[in-house]
């Protein structure tokens, strides 16, 4: 299976929105939603899921919407925890206010640097001391 780095920056925004929307919600999420969620076109949406799709990150199926795979939702919780990660360093390191460190963190996330993200955790555990 294709590891979360390999993934393009829209793929881990879509995969990201939908673990967000499928937590609180329900178990299943419409193409209009996700368009609606992304702010773009039900075409582009249905492009999107049905690519998801074949790298078995989601279940799609016409006119039903998706859900996430065990494997999409393994990735989709990694990008999270790397989202808070990151916004919790720029806000606590870098004096961030919270619109600023979401912009940024949610850019800082795509890159394909896991060892950034291993010091970005290791600056925040020194901190606490």
């Amino acid at each position: 299976m294709e590891e979360k780095n390999e993934l393009t920056t829209a793929e881990k925004t879509y995969l990201l929105k939908m673990y967000r929307v499928l937590a609180t919600d329900s178990k299943r999420i419409s193409t209009s939603q996700m368009a609606k969620l992304l702010e773009v076109k039900a075409p582009s949406a249905t492009d999107m899921l049905k690519r998801l799709a074949a790298r078995g990150l989601v279940s799609y199926s016409k006119y039903y919407g998706c859900e996430m795979t065990e494997e999409g939702i393994r990735i989709a919780s990694v990008i999270s925890r790397q989202l808070t990660l990151t916004r919790k360093f720029l806000i606590q390191k870098l004096d961030m206010n919270e619109e600023d460190s979401q912009r940024i963190a949610e850019k800082i996330i795509t890159l394909n640097e896991p060892v950034l993200f291993k010091k970005i955790k290791r600056a925040l555990i020194l901190y606490k001391r």
